[in-house]
């Protein structure tokens, strides 16, 4: 087979995988082949396939009382167990168990604490939950390469791995937090205590990251406990970055003019790092080169009317079977328009993964329309009310004529003329979303829309 043979078979894979919505499940079944490595490949992938799947969630770094609020809320959202590493030491120490004296110490000086006791003490309970096959959430553990390096001997991979990281403010209250809460007698030299947490932090962090390479995902411990909890909560959410196939995401945004949708769509494309295609920058760019479409196209353009399918067609195909699209994803801004462009890009293969449907009146439609202006030099649509200060800006926003009202009206009817058939042939794509809802919420929408695929009861 060669190279070419090879990316055919590729794409048709995938192809088949996306139009039937498996592509997740096929990537979290190849992970778990390739770490258990059964003698019974396929008893071991009917059995998977008839439990529940399994999930393991590491949380670590940050000041504990704050980790341990998030990994309770997040343990509570995802109806897993949860494992607090702080837990088991305290009743080691309770109990005056044989590690309870060098817990104590390391408490006493603010250093870790070494890495035998941990992996002695944990290690029987994660052994625990494994065997009934729970899922879990570790908080707190492991915190060093070695800890690391341990689990995952015994088989034991997260699905994610959030790593909180202070700032040194941060970690002189998590150490002050700690000691007044573990340490029975204040310390003198509490000085030396900081410093030393601060360089074990930076370099067990550093170890962790080696570990797990890309399944790190790092944030700021810094701001508000519900804001971090919720950007962790999505991180959980997310498509991970296992080595096994994975299909970034493909979105389609619908919705009639002056909804939201290259807003929505740019703001995508950056968080997923996904390609924006716009066709309207599509078409303007043929006009620019002045081709041979770019002629047919220009006076359509300007009247507001609907421009023949088999040009759009042809130029989102081509847009989308370019490298950046099928290596990166793709986010497309207002395509298709007619059902007979959706069944086209059926035809050619191009299956999206999500289907945004925004849903806007037509008041709002003509309000928002009139108000905004394009720069011609960038493509990105301001409000006239809320205009940059920058003076470049200022001197290049224009109307556009197809903005006039009449050109709006038939731009609009179009859309409804098109909506129920284009919604359901993509009905088991589509979720509808309200336009007139705050510009953020939108965008979280959206993102719970593409995230929530990895949802554990869905599974």
């Amino acid at each position: 087979m060669d190279l070419k043979q090879k990316q055919d078979f590729q794409e048709e894979v995938e192809t088949f995988l996306d139009q039937y919505q498996i592509h997740d499940l096929f990537d979290y079944l190849l992970k778990e082949l390739l770490i258990d490595r059964p003698e019974e490949p396929i008893d071991y992938l009917i059995s998977k396939l008839q439990s529940k799947r399994r999930r393991r969630l590491f949380l670590i770094g940050g000041i504990g009382s704050r980790r341990r609020q998030i990994a309770r809320e997040l343990s509570s959202r995802f109806q897993i167990e949860k494992i607090f590493l702080l837990d088991h030491l305290k009743a080691e120490v309770k109990k005056s168990g044989k590690h309870g004296a060098a817990i104590q110490k390391a408490w006493n000086t603010g250093s870790y604490i070494p890495d035998n006791i941990i992996l002695d003490i944990m290690m029987p309970h994660i052994e625990e939950l494994e065997k009934k096959g729970s899922s879990y959430i570790l908080e707190g553990f492991p915190r060093t390469r070695v800890q690391g390096l341990a689990l995952q001997r015994a088989g034991i991979i997260p699905d994610r791995l959030v790593l909180m990281v202070p700032s040194e403010s941060e970690i002189r209250a998590g150490v002050i937090e700690r000691m007044n809460e573990l340490v029975p007698v204040k310390q003198d030299n509490q000085n030396s205590i900081f410093e030393r947490a601060i360089q074990e932090f930076s370099y067990h962090a550093n170890g962790i990251r080696t570990a797990y390479n890309t399944q790190v995902y790092e944030m700021s411990a810094t701001g508000e406990t519900s804001v971090i909890s919720s950007q962790i909560f999505r991180v959980f959410l997310a498509k991970g970055r296992s080595k096994a196939p994975r299909k970034p995401p493909k979105v389609i945004i619908l919705g009639p003019p002056g909804s939201g949708r290259s807003s929505l769509a740019t703001s995508l494309a950056n968080s997923y790092g996904l390609t924006f295609v716009s066709t309207l920058q599509l078409l303007r760019d043929q006009v620019n080169r002045k081709t041979e479409t770019g002629r047919n196209v220009s006076a359509i353009i300007n009247t507001g009317e609907r421009v023949p399918d088999y040009i759009m067609t042809e130029l989102v195909r081509s847009r989308l079977k370019e490298p950046d699209c099928r290596i990166n994803g793709w986010v497309l801004d207002g395509y298709p328009k007619t059902i007979e462009q959706a069944r086209s890009l059926r035809e050619f293969k191009i299956i999206p993964s999500h289907v945004l449907f925004l849903e806007c009146a037509d008041a709002l439609v003509y309000e928002r329309i009139e108000q905004r202006r394009l720069d011609p030099l960038t493509g990105i649509y301001y409000n006239v009310t809320s205009l940059p200060e920058d003076e470049g800006i200022r001197s290049r926003v224009v109307f556009m004529s197809e903005d006039h009202h009449e050109n709006v009206k038939k731009r609009l009817s179009a859309y409804k003329e098109h909506y129920v058939k284009i919604h359901a042939e993509y009905s088991g794509h589509v979720t509808n979303i309200k336009a007139d809802l705050d510009f953020q919420a939108v965008v979280d929408i959206s993102r719970d829309v593409i995230e929530s695929s990895i949802l554990p009861d869905n599974d």
